[in-house]
């Protein structure tokens, strides 16, 4: 070392302390990012929980309503009277079909098993007789069944002669809903975390491989990995995942429980990447600062030990620390280099981070409003069989009469159930719209005398419109809910009164109001503003104000489903939605919506038929649904038509090409088994051009990806009242609107 020059000596020991620098450097960000990505994930599992919980709330609740529907049925009443296993067994299959259910089962009073019906063959009858009676011995009405790797949630929903608090016990309704393996994938898709279903340690439904599973198994079996509620890291196989568990199953009995699973290698893979760019950074630095410290140590001695001060910094975070890159010598052009590199690097760090945030909220709420949408179409049927059949039985009761009292309560709750629905569909964007070029002044105007006796005298409500506001396109009815549901939430946001102002005006984005409001595009919109003076909301409660079930209200206060409504009109219309607010501060949510570009302005006022027109036509119903088939051919003989039925598109051909009578039109669902109903009008397009035909739909994305060129007119959404199916086939026999096609007398039922 003694024959070695000063200057080398230096530049050698520069040379390792550049080294040792940008080692720590990796290390000390690698070990930052790994346990923020541990916490990222532990937060992810904590979320895909509780979106659990809040699904299987729900499930409970529809499998809930369903069962006591079911056993309230006159004719399950009837069938269990006789007590006689074979009519039981055979007359249960049609109700088995009402429920939707994968398992259906009706017992007597000692638990004996009277009719079983099962959409899986593994799951026999002596493996459901053996799971109700240890059911019905926990005193369990819900209850988790499990044979041959099926698991089914079950509920037992006693039948009564009568009421159930005077009537006699007539037996036991079960209707189950199996945990598959397509379920785990949804939730899976839903959390994008893998899903366990387990049956003690046996696992029942697992979106892991069939390896990983049996490796999941033994570990499960050995006590590992199996406590509850606790962040724990398993491994399987050469793959590190952190997992939870959550019970499901209550009470006594084997546990069954959920377990989701987040690959922790897999979302640390990008640490490597960053290890090779920070390794090639480092390494180009070093060499810089090498070369010309051998030609000016002396003079860049001061301005590179403050440059290592910032290098220090930057390790532990500290962005801002100041840095001299004054001179024109090459030192202060490294200082300067290293300055926009660790700019450019946090820049380029929080747009990602602002970039992931919003790719997993929009998965997120895709994934649950497809869920919500298809949840809401299936139950659709079942609410238009039982709102339709209440329609009829109220024309036949006379009021005053035992049972029309039974039958409105039915009705009113079923009415009750359809707006849930509705609102479903909202949130998902497949309920059907009616899009017009309409005020929106003159929209709320109309709502003002309503909103104010709803928001109540505590509170100042107040309208300023734009008077050259431009017209925009939306529906009334739908763009009146929002208005409404905007002003309860901001009323419920002030239980001490307050303000609530609601604004219009023309905005017009550029290029960098748009950016900063992403996905918007630069262009004119028609803006509608809701401001309060509530408590606000802090950052946590804005990311989810618009998924569907989140509410801050107690319990019993509130569904979580007025946002959730109004985003998914917003969006469904074409429009955007925004909302700003502070703890403390208020709150002021902005929907920019389309501009209209009709010359005139449509009226938005509904015109009611005084009374339900008869007809004299012929109409073939074309509907895969038995029940909803039905009903529609009974409502339609109560009002004069002459009715063919056809299950599907092909049949409806086949009736109407060997069919003797004139058909005058066509009552078609959208979406059927073998042929769809916009496939057979186009066929009878080209066989049958003077065939008018009317659709069916339970949501918009049904209707509107069969056939783009069918107008809104031209569908009859579901559910449907008597009213409304007369008074659409009647616009569609005619030609014209309902309330002047209107040629009969008032139908008498």
């Amino acid at each position: 070392m003694g024959k070695i020059r000063l200057r080398t000596r230096f530049l050698l020991s520069l040379l390792a302390l550049s080294t040792g620098l940008t080692s720590a450097m990796l290390l000390v960000v690698r070990n930052r990012v790994e346990k923020q990505e541990r916490e990222a994930i532990r937060e992810d599992l904590h979320n895909s929980v509780r979106n659990y919980e809040s699904f299987e709330r729900l499930r409970e609740a529809t499998l809930t309503h369903t069962a006591v529907l079911v056993a309230d049925m006159p004719n399950l009443r009837a069938l269990m009277t006789t007590q006689h296993k074979a009519k039981i067994q055979d007359g249960s299959q049609d109700i088995w079909a009402l429920t939707g259910s994968d398992l259906f089962v009706l017992a007597g009073i000692p638990g004996d098993v009277l009719a079983f019906q099962s959409s899986n063959a593994d799951f026999p009858l002596d493996a459901a007789q053996e799971s109700l009676r240890a059911s019905l011995k926990r005193g369990n009405v819900w209850d988790w069944w499990f044979h041959s790797g099926r698991l089914y949630q079950i509920w037992v929903q006693p039948v009564y002669f009568d009421e159930q608090s005077s009537g006699t016990l007539l037996g036991f309704l079960v209707i189950g809903q199996e945990v598959s393996k397509s379920q785990a994938r949804n939730f899976s898709n839903v959390a994008s975390s893998e899903a366990v279903f387990r049956y003690g340690n046996e696992i029942a439904a697992s979106t892991l491989s069939p390896e990983a599973n049996g490796l999941l198994e033994q570990q499960f079996r050995e006590g590992q990995g199996d406590q509850l509620e606790t962040e724990q890291e398993i491994q399987i196989g050469s793959e590190r995942y952190l997992g939870t568990t959550v019970r499901l199953s209550y009470g006594a009995g084997i546990p069954v429980s959920l377990s989701v699973l987040k690959s922790f290698d897999r979302a640390t893979t990008f640490l490597k990447q960053l290890n090779r760019v920070l390794l090639i950074l480092g390494f180009v630095s070093i060499l810089a600062g090498t070369v010309l410290a051998f030609f000016l140590s002396k003079t860049i001695t001061k301005p590179l030990a403050r440059l290592v001060t910032g290098l220090h910094a930057f390790e532990k975070g500290d962005s801002s620390f100041p840095l001299d890159a004054s001179g024109g010598d090459e030192v202060a052009e490294v200082t300067a280099a290293f300055d926009r590199m660790r700019a450019n690097l946090q820049k380029t760090e929080n747009e990602q981070k602002q970039l992931e945030q919003r790719l997993r909220q929009a998965h997120k709420m895709e994934a649950v409003g497809r869920l919500a949408g298809g949840v809401a179409h299936d139950f659709n049927n079942l609410l238009m069989i039982v709102s339709g059949h209440c329609e009829l039985l109220s024309d036949r009761i006379p009021a005053g009469e035992p049972g029309r009292n039974n039958v409105e309560q039915i009705q009113k709750a079923a009415d009750r159930a359809v707006s849930m629905t509705r609102q479903l569909l909202a949130f998902s964007r497949m309920q059907m719209l009616e899009p017009r070029v309409i005020d929106l002044n003159a929209v709320i105007a109309d709502m003002g005398k309503m909103l104010a006796r709803l928001i109540g005298e505590d509170i100042e409500y107040t309208f300023t419109p734009d008077p050259k506001l431009v017209s925009v396109k939306a529906d009334p009815g739908q763009i009146g809910q929002v208005i409404m549901n905007l002003v309860v939430n901001s009323r419920d946001a002030m239980p001490k009164g307050g303000s609530i102002m609601v604004r219009t005006r023309n905005a017009v984005l550029d290029r960098t109001e748009a950016l900063k409001r992403h996905p918007m595009q630069p262009d004119e919109y028609g803006l509608l503003s809701v401001t309060d003076t509530g408590h606000g909301m802090d950052e946590e409660t804005k990311a989810h104000i618009f998924e569907p079930f989140f509410t801050t209200k107690g319990v019993g206060k509130g569904t979580g489903l007025g946002l959730a409504t109004v985003y998914g009109i917003v969006k469904q219309s074409g429009g955007f939605i925004w909302v700003e607010s502070a703890p403390g501060k208020g709150t002021t949510f902005e929907i920019y919506l389309p501009l209209g570009h009709a010359t005139k302005i449509e009226d938005t006022k509904e015109i009611k038929p005084a009374a339900i027109p008869r007809g004299k036509e012929t109409i073939l119903v074309v509907e895969d649904e038995a029940a909803v088939r039905e009903l529609a051919c009974e409502f339609l003989k109560s009002a004069g038509y002459s009715v063919f039925e056809a299950k599907n598109g092909a049949e409806a051909l086949e009736t109407i090409a060997q069919s003797a009578n004139a058909i005058h039109l066509v009552l078609a669902d959208m979406i059927m088994p073998r042929m769809g109903g916009a496939e057979m009008a186009e066929r009878l397009k080209k066989e049958r051009p003077e065939l008018k035909v009317l659709f069916m739909s339970g949501y918009s994305e049904h209707a509107g990806v069969q056939s783009s060129q069918i107008s809104p007119q031209a569908i009859l959404a579901k559910p449907f009242s008597i009213a409304t199916l007369i008074g659409k086939v009647r616009e569609a026999l005619s030609g014209l609107p309902a309330s002047k096609a209107s040629e009969g007398e008032k139908v008498q039922r």
